[in-house]
């Protein structure tokens, strides 16, 4: 009976804490100050108001779209306890907590280089004050419900929810354009179109929350921040998109190139073509060993750049994590030894970083609070690569990724279908951010399952329509 009796009274006393399971479903914002002022001893002596919390409440509305009119409202204890949670977490916090997890209002706002966008966090110090949150606030969220993101995302060790966001993103983006690949085949001018096509429902895409579906204040404020690196990415992805075009026509490398391959074959009859996939990343160095000034000349004539063999050999390291990446991203390979890789992929990489180091516009990496990184790509993409710093701010990434798809375009003849292809992406990528926006687990699970079976059946369908029109 002892043990029940004083877990009764801390539970009474402490009604505001998380975990903790007092009679009272209900209490006002003014019993919260009360509370705070017998447990925060302020340095300066200064009582606890409202007006104390009016930062913290500013964020709630601002963040989680939480309200509180009058410090007299009966308010549900979820409520209060993240109210408390987050003021204490600023108050004792060296930095501007509210202003860092502020979501991004606008485009300028937003920024790919948030603390916890990627596994390795850029910003150790911000990351751990972001965990400690959603450790304490996942306390009160049932275990089934977490469980539910988990598997639904299909969560991989060490990667946050925003990351496996994105690749969520990327497998549902996958499937859809392997069934216009399959259905359209080469045809520039058709899948050029389908992409198009799917993108108009796309950016008319959203959610709406069911009614009994409202989560708490702290499964709301849990999920917010779980995704805030999401958000920012997705809102600022468009931008550094346009940023990273190559303005002008990119040089024809066609004939060239295949003079590359017959040569590269040695003589030998039969020969693979430069848009064969032949090459490793082990083995693509081998054609700027063996073959220097060829691929001089195919960079320079691609970037309409000057180039010489030893600007070449000086981005071969660089080369290697890029194409790295791209068989990730493209094939879901981390095989070094498959052979993902042709010709235009690796001369379309050497371009990449020959046309940025010529031609390209300095890229600062932003976040709140940081210190500053410097604002040269190829310096930033080098730290990168270093065991100190086993990181790529994901703005630099996207610099050399882009051009790399736009020249591995241009040079297989499928620019317009790419231009479709990243106009579908951003408008997928919008339509995600809006599941998020519900911020109840249950509903974004239920709205993810939507939103990806919506993808491939409007992708289905406009096949369909296609066969039944060419019947």
């Amino acid at each position: 009976m002892a043990p029940e009796a004083t877990q009764a009274t801390a539970a009474k006393s402490q009604p505001f804490h998380l975990h903790s399971s007092g009679p009272t479903q209900t209490a006002t914002l003014s019993e919260l100050v009360k509370h705070l002022e017998a447990e925060v001893q302020k340095l300066n002596a200064e009582l606890i108001t409202p007006r104390t919390l009016k930062r913290t409440l500013d964020f709630l509305r601002s963040s989680i779209g939480i309200d509180i009119d009058a410090n007299d409202e009966q308010l549900p204890m979820p409520t209060l306890k993240t109210i408390r949670l987050l003021f204490l977490t600023d108050l004792h916090s060296n930095r501007n907590v509210f202003r860092l997890l502020a979501p991004p209002e606008t485009v300028d706002d937003a920024t790919m280089e948030f603390s916890t966008v990627t596994t390795i966090p850029r910003d150790p110090d911000s990351s751990a004050l972001i965990d400690n949150l959603c450790n304490s606030l996942s306390m009160e969220i049932e275990p089934f419900k977490l469980q539910t993101l988990s598997q639904m995302l299909s969560r991989r060790d060490k990667h946050s929810i925003s990351e496996n966001l994105l690749l969520h993103v990327e497998r549902t983006n996958d499937e859809v354009s392997q069934i216009l690949h399959q259905t359209f085949g080469v045809n520039e001018a058709l899948l050029s179109n389908a992409f198009r096509s799917l993108s108009e429902p796309l950016d008319q895409f959203r959610v709406e929350l069911v009614e009994g579906m409202a989560p708490t204040a702290i499964e709301a404020m849990y999920i917010y921040l779980q995704t805030l690196p999401f958000r920012h990415f997705t809102q600022h992805y468009p931008r550094r998109l346009d940023a990273t075009r190559i303005p002008g026509e990119i040089g024809g490398i066609g004939d060239d190139a295949k003079r590359l391959c017959k040569a590269a074959a040695h003589g030998a009859q039969h020969y693979h073509g430069p848009a064969s996939r032949v090459f490793s990343i082990n083995t693509f160095h081998h054609l700027l060993l063996e073959h220097p000034e060829e691929m001089c000349e195919l960079v320079q004539k691609a970037t309409g750049i000057p180039t010489t063999v030893r600007q070449l050999q000086a981005h071969r390291d660089r080369v290697g994590p890029l194409l790295t990446s791209y068989a990730y991203r493209s094939f879901d390979c981390t095989d070094r030894d498959a052979t993902v890789l042709s010709v235009y992929d690796v001369v379309a990489a050497f371009c990449s970083f020959r046309y940025q180091q010529e031609r390209g516009q300095d890229y600062k990496p932003y976040w709140h609070g940081q210190t500053d990184q410097g604002k040269n790509p190829q310096r930033l993409f080098d730290k990168g690569l270093s065991d100190d710093q086993p990181y790529q701010h994901q703005g630099v990434t996207q610099i050399y990724l882009n051009r790399f798809y736009e020249y591995q375009a241009a040079f297989t003849g499928t620019v317009g279908s790419y231009l479709a292809w990243m106009r579908y992406q951003v408008a997928v990528l919008g339509a995600y951010r809006s599941v998020l926006d519900l911020k109840s687990i249950a509903a974004i699970a239920t709205g993810l399952n939507t939103l990806n079976f919506y993808c491939v059946n409007l992708t289905k369908d406009l096949v369909i329509d296609h066969y039944r029109m060419n019947r």
